[in-house]
């Protein structure tokens, strides 16, 4: 016979029993359902009211996200945790937020690249979302998505080759960053050695946080750091989430209900 699965919150349980420990989030389709215009979106009460509960158990609750960080600090609103934006180039605390050198360097060129897609491609519903240090190219609410991705493409690549920056793919987006070795990977890293964590449950669901899936992976290879990958499921997840995550939930109404379940066996002990 075969043996039941453990549910995903024992096995968080288990993990975070190593301490010091933490707990990081990505925010859009983890904590906060995808809008369209993506600046419509809001973290679900719920998943904030856990967030604040863990927070006050755990050494570390950190929201590791794509979105800038004052934007992503707006947007989940809860004292004491730490909060990283722009896939890891900056950051928010107490109130001031510090980024990579490194990237601000390319500043202009990203401002380039910028205002040049926006000319060049010409599909209603495109929209060019600047966040200093990186650029979003969202095709959300395009008329037609598939040929506004193509013309986003053919446009977008050799633009940021010119400009010494990188694309990567996202779901209905393209990001541009420059070309930096930072990402949500090198992020989390960062928040385990600052804090000397000895064990980290991570929650995402969209390409670039498999960077933090496969950071933890080594983390506990390496280091012996005690790790757990939850994806987040929805209908528009890439196959490698559930293919490099530990455990998966469906949707943000389970990614709440893991992390209230979580909140209650924690504060209970």
């Amino acid at each position: 016979m075969t043996p039941p699965a453990i549910h995903p919150v024992d096995l968080a349980v288990a993990v975070l029993a190593t301490r010091p420990a933490g707990l990081m989030t990505d925010i859009d389709g983890t904590i906060s359902r995808i809008t369209s215009p993506p600046e419509a979106a809001t973290v679900e009460p719920a998943a904030r009211a856990a967030l604040e509960r863990l927070a006050g158990v755990l050494d570390v609750v950190a929201v590791i996200s794509g979105r800038a960080v004052r934007a992503a600090r707006r947007m989940v609103d809860v004292p004491g945790l730490a909060y990283v934006g722009n896939h890891g180039l900056e950051r928010w605390y107490e109130g001031r937020v510090s980024h990579s050198l490194a990237a601000a360097a390319f500043r202009q060129q990203m401002g380039a690249v910028a205002q040049a897609i926006a000319a060049a491609v010409d599909h209603p519903g495109v929209q060019v979302e600047d966040k200093w240090l990186t650029l979003s190219v969202h095709f959300r609410e395009a008329q037609d998505p598939v040929i506004a991705e193509q013309q986003i493409e053919a446009a977008l690549l050799p633009l940021a080759a010119e400009h010494g920056l990188v694309v990567r793919p996202g779901r209905m987006v393209y990001e541009v960053r420059p070309p930096l070795a930072i990402n949500k990977g090198t992020a989390l890293r960062d928040l385990v050695e600052e804090h000397g964590l000895r064990a980290v449950v991570f929650l995402g669901d969209d390409v670039t946080d498999l960077d933090a899936m496969a950071a933890l992976r080594q983390l506990g290879s390496v280091a012996g750091v005690k790790g757990l990958s939850v994806g987040v499921i929805g209908p528009e997840t890439p196959a490698a989430i559930p293919q490099q995550a530990d455990v998966t939930v469906e949707g943000v109404d389970g990614v709440i209900a893991f992390l209230t379940a979580l909140a209650d066996r924690l504060n209970a002990g």
